[in-house]
């Protein structure tokens, strides 16, 4: 059994807790970490503000503190933890460094019920192989303890059935606009 296997639920609740701290300051609810042999390297919390355009994505945040900061053979053997599946821009920030694995708390599928639009499945792994990038998602970690990050979005608590209800609800009349 090698350290990932036995730490994995331990660190991602580390991701949990950077989540909830997050959103506690008014930001959405993301963390990040990076580990290498089970001990933590560096943490990120989501610092993203759009109202003035500024990214901070957790994902992103981590590989800014990691970049230049560590040896490309401590980051291909170390693995990033995050709160939730990461987006297409902030994997692509993951791949530069060479980090090639992933473990996701709230997985894509998951996420999308908090969002206004419905889960599409996307091959992201094979995606980036066709680009050259080994990467290996692994999704689902506590995810339904993930989850509950989320009644902390944007620093106001809301249980997690109501925010996902209002999700519904706008998904259901953009199908009606559509129809």
């Amino acid at each position: 059994m090698n350290w990932l296997d036995t730490d994995k639920e331990r660190l991602m609740r580390r991701c949990y807790e950077l989540a909830v701290s997050a959103g506690r300051k008014g930001h959405d609810t993301f963390g990040a970490l990076l580990a290498h042999d089970g001990k933590i390297l560096e943490e990120a919390e989501n610092t993203a503000d759009y109202e003035k355009g500024i990214f901070g994505h957790a994902e992103f945040n981590l590989v800014n503190k990691c970049a230049n900061r560590y040896s490309d053979d401590v980051l291909r053997e170390s693995v990033l933890f995050t709160s939730c599946a990461p987006c297409e821009r902030c994997l692509g920030a993951i791949a530069s460094l060479g980090i090639q694995t992933v473990v996701c708390g709230v997985s894509y599928r998951a996420f999308c019920r908090l969002l206004p639009f419905d889960y599409v499945p996307v091959d992201r792994e094979g995606l980036l192989m066709q680009l050259g990038i080994r990467m290996k998602l692994i999704e689902s970690v506590l995810e339904e303890e993930g989850m509950h990050a989320f009644e902390w979005w944007g620093g106001e608590w809301r249980p997690l059935d109501e925010l996902i209800a209002e999700m519904d609800e706008i998904k259901k009349n953009q199908r009606k606009e559509t129809e």
